[in-house]
């Protein structure tokens, strides 16, 4: 199987028209302006502050920006992110959810825990560490966006920090029943396991009551993080004829991001939205492969977890190379919706696009995994992701899909005065 990371697809390069291929091999990046480690920010040269904020969404430098959210799945809930596995004394989480009126029946030691309608699920008690989320986390010394912007906003909004047991319901793949967050979620919407059509509820149902809450003002700056996609890629071979049915093709996939964004847009006014494309799910499986820092067992055949990518022969052959197709066509139905946005030229409302195969698993090592599943990041990779998105921030295309290099002391991009969001990027307008 051809690597994907290190390129972009062709597919994006043929629909868009707008972005050479970069190199197809990691490279350090040679962006403009000052590079320092996370502890060295104080370090960075000072902005001038901007008497007023900007009236227009192309005119956004991050530092305009005073609230924090972020929408996605069991990646942005930073589910797994440290190794820990709480069973103090064995006891395990038993969840039965109501199908007829939703109503949560909890066992001992249930905490946040959800799981689908009808079926008991007896499982060890595995944490979410939001405050690690590269998006979201707010935890103290975590480096994350959050805490990269805060150096520049010292009031910065929104976020969430701690850890808890495994947040997941229904919800999250689209049925409308809710879905309780703890307190140190902040604006953090994400659930494990969601697909894209949960992203409405998200947004509906937690989001933007939450941000009404903080009672922030209209003209104050909001930053949403929006990462989708890995649960719908890896549902492929649940139901291998998905691109050609009527859920689950990349045009109902882009349409529900779409239908989420437009709600949150409806109810709260100046948003960025950074929307990060598909990492490719398929290098799990190389990056794994007989490596003992990988458990022979495990919680992986939990459900929120992808066969699809760790089928071994030529079976999981043919469904890694179908899942990479499917991820080219779903960034490229989601950039073209992109391109309508940016033809509304609404100046209250900007989406930006972060190329998710910048994300260069090929050549990351096997710790970027949690040990406890070898799937989801580690907080040594959501770092790395921080710090990369972060560092992409207000390049351009070309430079966004630079991979992002596993480094041991990461560093970081100090702001400068002509930095802007790239609104308008995708289209050219």
């Amino acid at each position: 199987m051809t690597p994907l990371f290190s390129q972009i697809p062709s597919l994006i390069l043929t629909l868009l028209g707008v972005l050479p291929t970069p190199p197809s091999v990691p490279t350090s990046p040679s962006f403009p302006g000052t590079f320092l480690p996370f502890p060295q920010l104080e370090q960075c040269p000072d902005l001038t502050p901007r008497s007023t904020p900007p009236r227009d969404a192309r005119d956004v430098r991050p530092d305009d920006i005073r609230v924090v959210a972020a929408l996605g799945d069991s990646i942005t809930a930073g589910f797994l992110a440290r190794t820990g596995r709480d069973e103090p004394s064995g006891e395990h989480t038993v969840i039965v959810v109501d199908p007829e009126d939703g109503e949560v029946q909890e066992g001992e030691s249930a905490g946040a825990q959800q799981f689908l309608p009808h079926f008991p699920w007896s499982l060890p008690t595995y944490n979410e560490y939001r405050g690690l989320s590269y998006p979201i986390g707010r935890d103290p010394l975590a480096l994350t966006i959050p805490n990269i912007l805060s150096h520049y906003v010292p009031s910065l909004s929104g976020g969430s920090v701690g850890k808890h047991p495994l947040v997941s319901c229904f919800s999250g793949l689209g049925v409308h029943i809710g879905c309780e967050h703890p307190e140190g979620d902040g604006t953090n919407a994400a659930i494990s396991g969601s697909i894209a059509a949960g992203l409405v509820g998200q947004v509906r149902d937690y989001l933007v009551p939450t941000l009404q809450a903080l009672q922030v003002k209209d003209d104050d700056w909001k930053f949403i993080n929006l990462g989708i996609g890995a649960n719908d890629i890896c549902a492929f071979c649940l139901a291998p004829n998905v691109t050609w049915s009527m859920t689950g093709t990349p045009k109902q996939f882009a349409r529900d991001i779409k239908s989420a964004v437009d709600e949150l847009r409806a109810s709260i006014p100046n948003v960025i939205v950074n929307i990060v494309g598909l990492f490719r799910v398929s290098s799990i499986y190389k990056l794994t492969l007989k490596d003992p820092y990988c458990p022979a067992s495990g919680p992986a055949h939990l459900p929120l977890e992808c066969s699809c990518a760790l089928l071994p022969g030529p079976a999981g052959d043919y469904t890694r190379s179908k899942m990479d197709e499917m991820g080219e066509a779903y960034d490229a139905a989601v950039l073209e919706v992109i391109r309508e946005w940016e033809e509304e030229a609404d100046p209250s409302f900007g989406a930006i696009w972060q190329p998710g195969i910048a994300i260069d698993l090929e050549h990351w090592p096997v710790e970027a995994l949690s040990p406890v599943d070898c799937f989801h990041p580690s907080e040594a990779a959501h770092q790395r992701v921080a710090a990369g998105i972060w560092n992409r921030l207000t390049m351009s295309l070309e430079d966004k899909a630079r991979p992002i290099r596993w480094e041991d002391e990461v560093r970081v991009r100090c702001l400068e005065e002509g930095d802007r969001f790239p609104v308008g990027q995708i289209s050219g307008r």
